[in-house]
């Protein structure tokens, strides 16, 4: 009797996955990052710039126009919600894809954290995006599962750090970065750093506190960058010492 065949290894996602060299999973990252900023940017621009020339009373700095976390009472300014929601999918796929780049190879206790981490973002820009087209927010909008999604993103990111700082620093660099999407990197970035550049601290929300936010998602692309640009090198140089001692 004919064994049953098991499934062939070669096509099986993971080991097509794990065939993509370290770089080329670094510079994916590096480009869902960029598209994460890129939409936050837009976002913060359409309420800072677009929305902002109709209300010169200051309301447009109300916490009923925030975005990052719709809860009632709330209002949609234009697609902000929506268009800060499809970058923060697309953040947390750059985890995911990080986790491969930047992680130890086969630890799957590094790449089940970055899908804990992920889900965390994924959630919360989900709850934006589908509060964004339904016009209300979701049942998602309760204090208790904002600070939660928070933390676990927030917690993650820096044990996902410390996991990366062997094989990659400029990931673990990264890492710090990204804490700058979180709900303490927002409260910083409006209490701290937006008022040294606008020149006051809001009632509210303090304009382009969003923006700097997305810059920090920039910067860590950047970091992403430079960490593809190290794992080439890297990968490289064997194969260059190989075709010397051969010469």
């Amino acid at each position: 009797m004919a064994a049953i065949a098991g499934p062939d290894v070669r096509t099986t996602p993971d080991h097509f996955a794990s065939r993509v060299p370290a770089f080329g999973w670094l510079l994916l990252t590096a480009g869902l990052f960029l598209a994460s900023a890129v939409l936050h940017i837009v976002a913060s621009l359409e309420r800072w710039v677009s929305f902002a020339g109709a209300r010169t009373d200051g309301t447009i700095e109300d916490h009923l126009f925030d975005y990052y976390y719709p809860a009632d009472p709330w209002e949609n300014l234009g697609t902000t919600a929506q268009v800060f929601g499809v970058g923060l999918l697309l953040l947390a796929l750059g985890i995911l894809a990080l986790a491969r780049g930047a992680g130890p190879h086969g630890d799957r206790a590094t790449r089940m954290l970055a899908s804990v981490t992920a889900t965390s973002f994924a959630l919360t820009g989900a709850h934006a995006l589908v509060s964004g087209v339904i016009g209300m927010p979701t049942p998602l909008q309760y204090l208790p599962v904002q600070l939660l999604l928070s933390a676990v993103g927030f917690v993650g990111l820096i044990v996902l750090g410390v996991r990366f700082v062997r094989k990659s620093w400029p990931a673990s660099v990264a890492c710090v970065m990204l804490l700058g999407s979180t709900l303490p990197g927002l409260m910083l970035a409006n209490f701290t750093i937006a008022p040294e550049i606008v020149g006051y601290q809001s009632h509210d929300m303090t304009p382009f506190t969003e923006t700097i936010v997305a810059s920090s998602t920039a910067a860590a692309a950047v970091m992403l960058l430079i960490a593809a640009v190290v794992s080439h090198r890297i990968r490289r140089a064997p194969h260059t010492a190989d075709v010397t001692r051969a010469v």
